[in-house]
C-alpha cells in the first residue's frame, strides 16, 4: 500500500535495501541534463533519478480524482473529514496579518505613460 509522503523518508533511510533494478533508455541530451541536475544537487545520478521519479509519482497519485477504499478505511476517512478543525495559534496569527501584497498596495504606485494607458 502506498502512503503519501513516505518516499522522502524511505529514500533518506540508509537501511532501506534497494533490491529492484529499473532499466531505461535516454537520449544523449536527456542523459546530459540528468547528470547536470544530479551534479547541481551534489547527488549521485541514481539517487537523483529515483527521487525525481518518486516525486513525479507522488504528484500523479495526488492528482487522482477517484479512489476506492474498503468500508473500514472509508469510515475512518469520513470521520477525519467530519472532525472539527483544530485551531493552531501560529496560523491564526499569520492569517490575521496583512499579506505583503496588501502592505504594498497602500503605497502609491508611480504613474508612467505605460501604466496610465497613454
Amino acid at each position: 500500500m502506498y502512503k503519501w509522503g513516505t518516499v522522502a523518508s524511505v529514500l533518506k533511510k540508509k537501511s532501506a535495501a534497494r533490491r529492484q533494478r529499473i532499466n531505461f533508455r535516454a537520449s544523449d541530451s536527456e542523459e546530459r541534463l540528468i547528470r547536470l541536475g544530479a551534479e547541481k544537487r551534489g547527488e549521485k545520478v541514481t539517487r537523483f533519478i529515483v527521487e525525481s521519479a518518486c516525486r513525479a509519482a507522488e504528484m500523479a497519485l495526488a492528482d487522482q480524482k477517484h479512489f476506492e477504499l474498503p468500508a473500514a478505511q472509508f469510515a475512518r476517512f469520513t470521520q477525519a473529514l467530519d472532525r472539527p478543525a483544530k485551531a493552531i495559534p501560529a496560523l491564526q496569527r499569520l492569517f490575521s496579518e496583512k499579506s505583503i501584497l496588501e502592505r504594498r498596495s497602500h503605497q502609491a504606485a508611480p504613474v508612467s505613460r505605460r501604466t496610465a494607458g497613454v
